[in-house]
């Protein structure tokens, strides 16, 4: 489950090809008035040689996608054969993309990521944690930034155990008189002590709402995002891979389930 960079650019241009070919499914991240927003794009075309690639931007399931403009900082992240590729990129042009059948499609124009980070997709499965083990998981509204803010707070800071992980998401158990305040899709701070001797990880993650462990104890479900957009994030990945394998060892099963991605 390591996590590497693909730092040879004939390599990544074979990663841009195949996802052309495929007109694969892409995952677009970006921060917007203090949170995050998402949205999905298929790839149209790459050019290695002026450095840049095309996704399209037409709305989902009647959603539009949010707002872009030129200079914008956003995260990728898709799927490359038994890996999952992310990568941070500037948004450089919107325009229309004329596509095979001659249909015409609103895309943008991103620039070449300078690098791209590669994970395998099995990360990315639930994996339960033992019932021997207890990890702690703290979560707090407002995201990573609002940690100081939600501490000064009576009930700001929502302390619970870990039910299951992958590098997407996690599930947190809580206490079952406890009601969770927070809106679906709010975004939260979350803190976990991975247990390799050094701090608590902290990263950004969305509330997706109350879900009931295989024991049917209430838990926060919640997705993590943003890490490909900054080195700390990747490397909090990095650190989330390693505890997830650690895991996935110890589970009886020795194997992972349920796709969360």
């Amino acid at each position: 489950m390591k996590a590497g960079k693909l730092t040879i650019t004939q390599n990544e241009a074979e990663v841009f090809d195949r996802a052309v070919q495929s007109n694969a499914l892409a995952v677009v991240t970006l921060q917007s008035d203090g949170g995050w927003q998402s949205f999905k794009s298929r790839f149209l075309e790459r050019d290695p040689n002026r450095r840049f690639f095309v996704l399209d931007y037409e709305a989902q399931n009647g959603v539009e996608p949010p707002p872009l403009e030129l200079g914008q900082y956003v995260g990728i992240s898709f799927r490359h054969s038994s890996r999952k590729i992310m990568f941070a990129t500037i948004v450089e042009a919107r325009g229309r993309f004329r596509k095979s059948d001659e249909r015409q499609t609103t895309a943008i124009r991103y620039s070449w990521p300078q690098g791209m980070t590669e994970m395998q997709r099995r990360s990315y499965y639930r994996t339960p944690v033992p019932a021997e083990m207890s990890v702690a998981a703290h979560l707090w509204p407002g995201g990573v930034m609002k940690r100081a803010a939600a501490q000064g707070e009576t009930m700001q800071v929502l302390t619970g155990r870990l039910a299951d992980l992958s590098c997407g998401g996690a599930l947190v158990c809580v206490s079952a008189d406890i009601s969770l305040p927070w809106a679906e899709n709010e975004t939260l701070g979350v803190e976990l002590d991975l247990d390799d001797g050094r701090p608590p990880a902290q990263l950004d993650a969305h509330y997706r709402g109350l879900r009931h462990d295989d024991q049917g104890r209430p838990c926060a479900a919640i997705q993590f995002v943003g890490m490909e957009m900054t080195v700390d994030g990747r490397l909090v990945l990095e650190r989330l891979s390693r505890f997830v394998q650690r895991l996935h060892r110890s589970s009886p099963t020795g194997r992972s389930r349920n796709c969360r991605t």
